[in-house]
């Protein structure tokens, strides 16, 4: 969760909502919410060795703790 002040474009939270595409929840029915929701983010693209079997996530550790 991220806080700040939405009137000010300069803020953190208005930069972050701006590079992010955050949306109003349901703009069809006219209200102006003092929240924003953002898209889910992508995830990291983590660079594992070949060699070592692993890669990121649950995934990942499995194969690094298999080979123990």
């Amino acid at each position: 969760r991220h806080f700040g002040d939405f009137a000010d474009p300069d803020s953190a939270v208005s930069r972050l909502t701006a590079e992010r595409g955050g949306v109003d929840l349901m703009p069809g029915l006219g209200y102006r919410p003092v929240n924003k929701y953002l898209p889910p983010r992508r995830p990291a693209k983590a660079a594992a060795a070949p060699d070592q079997g692993g890669g990121a996530g649950i995934s990942g550790w499995i194969g690094r703790m298999l080979r123990r």
